[in-house]
């Protein structure tokens, strides 16, 4: 197995394990999606992807994915490929990766996938693809356009650059960045906190977003005359605004308040 999976309370926790680099190969992928449905199985409320090792993923592993490969090769993996990236980018809880060192290729198609990227000062960000004479191959080139803008996605593709994680901040990639020591920490506290919050308005929320990108503001407000209603009915609501009414507008400021995700 190239990823350990572990749960820390409602937060299902993915480490690659295959350091210093992290190459990215197709028996990863599916390691992730393995680590998804044990994610599933106990009922996650949040999901952070980790690295070991000095490199989130250095990129793709060239010769054990490419060689002496051809189009049917590449059309048949590529078909259950670019699917495992869409479920885990639509997956029903918010989703954090911590990235420190290289994160390139494969690597920065797996960090877009999350809704949250916190950055390392050591990390660097490039779709390099065009390096070996091909395109991004899971699918990083359109989503750069939501995250970093149409001129700026093809400027990334086209010149295969590196990028640090500074200049990523300012482009709108990454959320944060955070020294590296501190980094790990950091996400995991984030997603923890996550992980203890209204997870069906933050289903509801994640679903409206991705929605917008991809079918425009007109299709998300449509989808909020089912999601929005759908969260009265849970007990977090209920039980929140019974405290507001109860307790008066501080009880949202002065914390205290638990969800449980129903």
């Amino acid at each position: 197995m190239t990823i350990r999976f572990e749960m820390d309370g409602s937060l299902a926790i993915a480490t690659f394990t295959d350091g210093p680099m992290n190459l990215l190969t197709f028996q990863s992928l599916r390691d992730l999606m393995d680590a998804v449905e044990l994610a599933l199985e106990n009922k996650a409320r949040a999901f952070l992807t980790l690295a070991e090792g000095t490199n989130f993923c250095a990129g793709a592993h060239v010769t054990e994915n490419f060689l002496n490969q051809d189009a049917n090769f590449a059309r048949r993996m590529l078909s259950r490929a670019i699917p495992d990236m869409q479920r885990f980018e639509n997956l029903p809880f918010p989703t954090v990766v911590a990235v420190r060192g290289m994160c390139l290729g494969g690597g920065c198609e797996m960090a877009q996938i999350h809704d949250i990227i916190f950055a390392g000062e050591s990390a660097n960000f490039g779709q390099v693809e065009a390096r070996i004479g091909t395109t991004t191959l899971l699918g990083g080139a359109q989503r750069l356009v939501a995250r970093v803008g149409l001129a700026r996605a093809k400027e990334m593709v086209f010149s295969a650059g590196v990028y640090d994680a500074k200049t990523m901040h300012e482009w709108g990639l990454v959320n944060r960045v955070l020294p590296d020591n501190d980094v790990e920490v950091k996400a995991r506290a984030y997603a923890q906190k996550l992980a203890n919050g209204p997870t069906v308005a933050y289903a509801a929320s994640k679903h409206l977003i991705n929605t917008a990108v991809a079918h425009g503001q007109a299709s998300a407000d449509q989808l909020v005359l089912e999601s929005g209603p759908a969260t009265f009915a849970t007990e977090d609501m209920v039980t929140t605004v019974n405290r507001f009414a109860e307790e008066g507008a501080g009880v949202l400021v002065k914390g205290g308040l638990v969800f449980k995700g129903q």
